[in-house]
């Protein structure tokens, strides 16, 4: 009799732990066939969505409007190996734990820069072929193309992606606005061992996005000591069913000359199932690389879509996400399409 009712006492702490403690499994797969200049066929993942991945997350009400949350992301390609963002170990995308409430948001752990982010928002619908490349062609190369954590000769990942050992604050909303600040120790623990750290592992970044007479407004800023610094503003404008995207970006390795790219973007929406899209960017290198793209998405269901879309690189651009650290600041042209679909989960 007590081993019954000690047994119903266990079963009824884990509900209610349960009830307080929300715990979700999801993420996305996206997969494309695609055929690249001089490559031939292959497949890829992320071809529109720019990445595939299986999210764990969950948050707990801690009362008083507070509660706290995690997220771990783990990226992965149609061969189950490190996805984009990732570098072959667990959780490679984002693993971070934070608290939110009326004082705003606060994490820490492996995260999304909040930069990366603002130069996302002011590209309407644009699939990864166009807009992660368009950051490379930017100037950011090896901070973009780098899927290392020893990348560019430091201790941790040098991309402007996914950066480690962070602490981020975001305030709450304020006149339509949110500022988003981010920092790392420049160090961490790995597998028991604390690494060994330079100035040169130092990431700031930060970032104001909201909307302002309509258009949604981003603005974004980062720096890695002594290896770049890179500043973009844009902006996204609806109009019915259409959509108009642009920005303004400028990156400097250290010691090199900045390099700076504008992007023009447009969505339109045919239908509530079916959009098309079209973009097109340029920076101001001697060779004068541009890169343009056009699409269509047809959504299947809330959760499933198809997709088809073409993208034509010139003078050394990437046209294709899956070989995007062959980039080069000069060369031949290259067309990358891409059909494909995609789940979210």
């Amino acid at each position: 009799m007590k081993k019954t009712q000690v047994a119903l006492a266990a079963l009824a702490l884990v509900a209610s732990t349960a009830a307080l403690a929300e715990v979700k499994i999801g993420g996305q797969i996206d997969l494309g066939v695609g055929h690249y200049t001089g490559k031939g066929s292959y497949m890829e993942q992320g071809g529109w969505s720019d990445h595939s991945s299986i999210v764990f997350s969950g948050n707990e009400d801690l009362g008083s409007g507070m509660k706290a949350f995690f997220v771990l992301d783990q990226g992965f390609t149609q061969n189950g190996n490190a996805g984009n963002g990732g570098n072959g170990s667990l959780y490679s995308r984002e693993s971070k734990a934070g608290l939110s409430g009326d004082f705003g948001t606060i994490t820490a752990g492996q995260q999304l820069s909040p930069y990366i982010l603002s130069y996302a928002m002011s590209q309407p619908g644009s699939p990864g072929n166009f807009w992660v490349n368009r950051i490379i062609m930017g100037g950011g190369l090896s901070a973009a193309a780098c899927a290392s954590q020893t990348c560019a000769g430091g201790t941790f990942q040098k991309g402007g992606f996914f950066i480690a050992n962070a602490i981020q604050y975001t305030t709450p909303s304020i006149g339509g606005f949110t500022a988003t600040v981010m920092t790392n120790t420049g160090n961490g623990a790995t597998d028991g061992v604390i690494g060994t750290g330079t100035d040169n592992d130092k990431y700031t970044a930060y970032a104001v996005n909201g909307s302002l007479a309509g258009a949604g407004v981003n603005f974004g800023y980062q720096t890695r000591k002594n290896i770049y610094s890179s500043w973009v503003v844009g902006a996204t404008y609806p109009i019915g069913d259409l959509t108009l995207g642009a920005n303004l970006a400028n990156h400097k390795d250290e010691g090199s000359t900045a390099v700076g790219s504008y992007m023009l973007a447009a969505a339109y929406a045919l239908n509530e199932s079916t959009s098309l899209l079209g973009g097109v960017a340029r920076n101001d290198l001697s060779a004068e690389q541009t890169l343009t793209n056009v699409g269509v998405k047809h959504n299947l269901s809330k959760q499933t879509y198809i997709y088809l879309t073409h993208v034509r690189a010139t003078n050394g651009a990437i046209s294709s996400l899956a070989d995007r650290g062959n980039y080069a600041v000069s060369g031949s042209s290259n067309n990358n399409t891409v059909v494909g679909m995609a789940h979210a989960f």
